[in-house]
């Protein structure tokens, strides 16, 4: 037997108010739909082969260092093996990372050269990215430090010059310890022609 006219319309409307909070809370939570693979940032693109990068670190608003580093990176699959290779006035050191990229999520591992010339441990790397930027965020050691762990926060957005800029939050405790602002290139010509437009008045 069917419902009757008036009451089948009566059940839907109550039911679809019934839904509608539960829909919102879905749309603001962003689970409507996966994010589409081809839409997101691709990192691992741009440091495939070789690139370069230039910052500058401030501790405490008191220190300034530059700094320069170069990159190779080898991609399999959705992994990303990059070797980055910082100079610093006192030296270089080595940074060595490992991303996967499994959809919006970003896990794997980085270590770092300290003090003695030898990588410390690998420590676990988390982070997520959408379509424009990465955030990626580990407890680890800073390139040339000691073995004081600090927390990194880096996020990394395209400029939409070629070039990608990194801003590095970096803690101790919970406390802002420095600061960092780095700029990634595929070569030393297009960092070159990047900073000289960030120079202008």
């Amino acid at each position: 037997m069917g419902i009757p006219e008036g009451l089948g319309r009566a059940r839907l409307v109550l039911t679809l108010a019934r839904s509608l909070p539960t829909l919102a809370l879905i749309a603001a939570m962003g689970f409507v739909g996966p994010a589409r693979a081809d839409s997101l940032f691709d990192l691992a693109s741009f440091f495939a082969g070789q690139s370069v990068s230039a910052g500058e670190v401030r501790t405490l608003l008191v220190s300034r260092e530059a700094f320069t580093a170069r990159f190779t990176g080898r991609t399999s699959g959705q992994t990303l093996r990059l070797d980055e290779r910082f100079r610093f006035p006192d030296g270089e050191r080595l940074q060595r990372w490992v991303l996967r990229f499994d959809g919006p999520l970003i896990r794997g591992t980085v270590e770092t050269e300290g003090s003695d010339g030898a990588l410390h441990a690998p420590v676990p790397v988390e982070g997520e990215r959408d379509d424009a930027h990465i955030v990626l965020r580990y407890t680890g050691f800073a390139p040339g430090g000691g073995s004081l762990k600090l927390r990194f926060r880096h996020e990394i957005r395209p400029n939409g010059d070629g070039t990608l800029s990194n801003d590095v939050t970096v803690r101790l405790l919970g406390l802002p310890l420095a600061h960092s602002d780095v700029t990634f290139a595929k070569t030393q010509g297009d960092l070159a022609r990047h900073l000289a437009r960030e120079r202008r008045p």
